[in-house]
């Protein structure tokens, strides 16, 4: 534990409110480092020295302070940590009156300190655990396995065990959080409020997995907060599958109801190994990219339910607007396929190809369903009621969509 200005001068400032004495603060070395006479500040200061060397308090008076170095009358107190010193605290004045002061400011001080390292060891560990996570998700794991999972026992995860990867988009999160500094008028008051809503949907998602220590839960930028979440290797895929979906399912309802927030959710598949847990990460995340662009809702999406959306965001852009040009020829025939067949393909796709299910679905004959279909195939050359010039519209129609 070491005493810096910044910790020093935040103790003084409080201290000297409550009492209304001046208050020094020195360092292992003598020298002050917090202050409420700021003119003395990293002045050498013998009394302290004095304290230090013998280990115990000591009084000036004002006949003794000239035959000392950069002193005031006082009391000077040795500042203790787990019976190691530390530092000197020393309140100015007339012994006898601030004397009485002594003890208690020294054990103020000492508890003051004990609770700033405290909560800077806290922050630490936040950081060191956030930090991990970072290097875990984007495979910055080293050439050494051995010694990551080393330092993932430090942090106390157990990194050997099988994870799935479960991202969590919130609605505007960062938007929203943003907007609510208007309400601040001083940079810190804003950062600690931003600092809190982060922490309120942290603490919301880790609540849901209390009893499982080995559920990592954190924050990772933006909107976007992370669950990797163990997993039971004898559920066969399917079943892992489901489990995950409901597991999204009660942190997407726990957000809305606690928080407010809607969320989008991403799932990735189970991979072995270290590097497996990066690889279900980047499909989760690949999940939430394929959505929004499908999709303006929110919800929640397993990669093995995206179908050929998975494979189309792999393909070049180019590639992608050079299939749907082949499909649906030119900008003229686009102009002539009005919203109500793009609304016709689309529901007889999502049926299945039927005829019979889709106008029922959408309400109309299935003369008139027929005819549409028609005009699409007059339209494109291609008949949607053939499977492979069916799979070609669809493909060219999915296409459309991430175009949009």
């Amino acid at each position: 534990m070491k005493i810096t200005h910044q910790l020093a001068q935040q103790i003084v400032d409080r201290t000297i409110r409550i009492i209304g004495k001046n208050i020094n603060i020195m360092d292992e070395n003598g020298y002050i480092v917090g202050t409420g006479d700021r003119s003395r500040l990293n002045k050498y200061h013998e009394g302290a020295a004095l304290v230090i060397k013998n280990k115990e308090k000591m009084f000036i008076y004002p006949e003794n302070k000239e035959s000392l170095i950069g002193v005031k009358p006082g009391v000077n107190l040795p500042i203790e940590d787990n019976n190691r010193l530390i530092g000197v605290v020393g309140i100015t004045g007339n012994p006898d009156e601030v004397g009485p002061f002594g003890e208690i400011i020294k054990m103020t001080v000492e508890m003051m300190l004990q609770q700033e390292f405290l909560l800077k060891e806290i922050a630490l560990e936040r950081q060191a655990k956030e930090s991990f996570i970072h290097d875990l998700i984007s495979g910055r794991i080293g050439n050494d396995n051995d010694l990551f999972i080393a330092r993932g026992q430090i942090v106390g995860y157990d990194i050997t065990l099988p994870r799935v990867a479960i991202v969590v988009n919130i609605y505007r999160f960062e938007k929203t959080a943003q907007n609510s500094l208007k309400k601040y008028s001083g940079l810190k008051e804003g950062e600690i409020y931003l600092q809190r809503i982060k922490n309120d949907v942290l603490r919301t998602i880790r609540d849901l997995f209390i009893s499982q220590p080995q559920d990592i839960v954190s924050y990772i930028g933006g909107d976007r907060f992370l669950v990797l979440k163990t997993i039971n290797l004898q559920d066969n895929t399917e079943k892992t599958r489901k489990k995950s979906i409901i597991t999204s399912e009660k942190i997407k309802n726990a957000i809305l109801t606690q928080r407010n927030f809607q969320s989008s959710i991403g799932i990735g598949e189970y991979h072995p190994g270290i590097k497996g847990i990066m690889r279900s990460y980047q499909e989760a995340c690949r999940a939430l990219e394929i959505w929004s662009k499908m999709n303006n809702k929110t919800g929640i999406n397993h990669i093995a339910n995206l179908g050929i959306s998975r494979l189309l965001i792999e393909i070049s852009p180019e590639t992608r607007n050079d299939f749907f040009n082949y499909v649906y020829k030119d900008n003229d025939t686009l102009r002539k396929i009005k919203p109500v067949l793009w609304e016709t393909l689309q529901a007889f796709f999502e049926n299945n190809l039927s005829i019979t299910k889709t106008a029922k679905n959408i309400y109309i004959h299935r003369n008139t369903l027929i005819y549409r279909l028609g005009k699409i195939h007059k339209l494109t050359g291609l008949n949607p009621q053939k499977f492979d010039q069916a799979l070609l519209l669809y493909i060219a129609f999915k296409i459309k969509q991430f175009q949009e």
